[in-house]
């Protein structure tokens, strides 16, 4: 407003839990806000509605590009050939972080985590005395949802193919669902109802060697007393770990009477200059990032380098139905199913949604 004097920005915050439904519900009533954060997984959904503001000509007009931004950030935005927002946070799932103490009382090389192969070898060896190798979840929440996602493109899977077409009953999914199958055996007891919170909570008492977390989890790390590291995800021996997009798009509603001047306060929250200092994830813009990154969290270079390799979830307006189902597919993957019966079973209902 300093900038602007002529544009007064009124901001409300609402908790994420009610936040989408209060959105549809503004809307519906014909009151949604001018500006609006959108969470990357909404995005297609309000755009097939016609609620947000194709924003393509807007931002090629003002130079705004792909290249400024995280490649998969800009990715989630565009549905059909358009885009519907501008990227303004994000942060990958999972970097694996590990107990240093833990790993140097059991003689394993934290590198050595990086890979399938070494993640169940590691796994094992942190197991046993009241401890835990790993934190492995599946309560009904999206934090399930991208961490298997980033097993699974790591291992060159999808979610839905480019046709839209359920991908997890193809090999590399059927590969790495199995693989965490298996990896359970060394997680704690109860996977089908525990969260990534609870992990969280294993790690900083010291029962749990490796939490599967964002970078968001630094700051509480920071605050602790535990010596900790991470590594960029796990893939198999070769291959580049691939995370999976979390974050936020800023969109303009289309009922809005102020979109000049919504469309300047876009421009100004994803400037290099300004970016990095109205986010807690990690700016989108990649020179605002640069500098976030360095001053607030620990091996930047590393998170950059995973940033730069995520893929974003599906771009589906059925996106929360097709969450359900994957939640619905890791459960019966975690209580012993079959994995390929439970796949199939699943992409059935997963193409239904198309």
């Amino acid at each position: 407003m300093a900038e602007n004097p002529d544009i007064r920005v009124e901001v409300t915050t609402i908790p994420y839990p009610e936040y989408q439904q209060r959105l549809l519900t503004a809307v519906q009533g014909g009151n949604a806000p001018d500006v609006a954060t959108l969470d990357q997984i909404w995005v297609a959904a309000f755009a097939e509605a016609n609620a947000v503001v194709d924003l393509t000509d807007l931002a090629a007009q003002a130079g705004i590009g792909r290249a400024q931004f995280f490649g998969g950030a800009w990715d989630s935005a565009v549905f059909n050939g358009r885009l519907w927002g501008i990227p303004f946070n994000v942060d990958v799932w999972q970097f694996s972080f590990y107990n240093r103490a833990l790993f140097e009382a059991a003689g394993v090389d934290p590198a050595s985590i990086a890979t399938f192969g070494g993640l169940r070898a590691a796994a094992e060896r942190l197991t046993g005395d009241g401890r835990f190798g790993v934190g492995l979840f599946a309560h009904r929440g999206e934090d399930t949802v991208v961490v298997a996602n980033s097993f699974i493109f790591s291992n060159g899977g999808e979610v839905l193919d480019a046709e839209g077409k359920c991908a997890l009953n193809r090999p590399p999914a059927v590969e790495a669902m199995r693989y965490l199958q298996d990896l359970a055996r060394f997680a704690p007891a109860g996977i089908l109802n525990a969260s990534s919170g609870d992990m969280r909570e294993l790690f900083l008492n010291g029962t749990l060697a490796i939490e599967f977390w964002p970078a968001l989890e630094q700051p509480t790390l920071l605050k602790s007393n535990l010596d900790w590291d991470f590594v960029n995800g796990t893939a198999p021996e070769g291959r580049t770990p691939v995370g999976t997009f979390g974050g936020w798009n800023l969109a303009i509603f289309d009922s809005s009477p102020h979109r000049e001047a919504a469309w300047k306060f876009v421009r100004f929250m994803v400037r290099e200059d300004v970016n990095g200092d109205v986010v807690d994830l990690i700016p989108a813009n990649l020179k605002a990032a640069e500098a976030f990154l360095a001053a607030n969290r620990r091996g930047p270079e590393r998170i950059l380098q995973h940033l730069a390799n995520a893929h974003p979830r599906p771009l589906s307006p059925r996106y929360l139905e097709l969450s359900d189902l994957q939640v619905r597919l890791y459960q019966d993957i975690f209580s012993g199913a079959d994995v390929q019966a439970a796949a199939d079973a699943a992409c059935r209902d997963i193409d239904r949604l198309r």
